[in-house]
This record gives C-alpha cells, structure tokens and sequence, in this order.
C-alpha cells in the first residue's frame, strides 16, 4: 500500500429501502463517514436510451481496509453519487478494491 496514492476525498452512504404507506418504495441514504480513496477512471460512454442521453461513467475506488463500505453502500465523489458493483478486499495491499457505476438521477 502507498498511502501517497489515497488523495481523493469521498463520503460513504448506506442505502436503504423503505416502503411506505402506499407502497411507494423510496431509498434512504445515511452518511457513514469520510475517507479518503485512489480514484481510477474504468470505462465511461455516452448512450441514447429512450431518447434520453445518459452518461455511463464506471470507477474503480480503492479505499483502507478499515472503510465499512458494503454491496449497498453509495459513495460520494465529486457531487456524483455511485453506486457499489463489486467488492474485492486485497490483504497482500491492505486495501479494499470497489468497483463502482455513476448513478443517472
């Protein structure tokens, strides 16, 4: 691990799902804590779905090995919000590989 390479500042969200009264179903962010995180661009593409043009944006963030991040976990980076593919926890660089895709609201 090199901790020079940790210069990004992200926030960590939980998401969960609720249900209200009439069966409308709403997630629910909740701040976790701040960190920091190595930032890597994956992949990134302009698409036209339903005449609407999204961006598909995928990153990879690798964070400390303490970070309780999760499948359902929302993470924060530069006002965008993604949303957790995979989760891979490297002990031979104590850190935590995440996998993640921009969320399109």
């Amino acid at each position: 691990m090199m901790a020079g390479q940790f210069n990004e500042i992200i926030q960590l969200y939980s998401s969960t799902e609720l249900e209200n009264d009439y069966g409308e179903r709403t997630v629910e962010r909740t701040y976790v804590m701040t960190t920091r995180a190595k930032v890597e661009e994956t992949s990134g593409t302009r698409q036209n779905e339903n005449n609407e043009i999204v961006y598909n944006h995928n990153k990879t963030f690798y964070v400390r090995s303490y970070v309780p991040v999760q499948d359902t976990s929302i993470l924060l980076f530069q006002d965008q919000y993604y949303r957790v593919i995979a989760i891979d926890k490297r002990r031979e660089y104590n850190d935590i590989k995440v996998a993640t895709e921009l969320i399109n609201e």
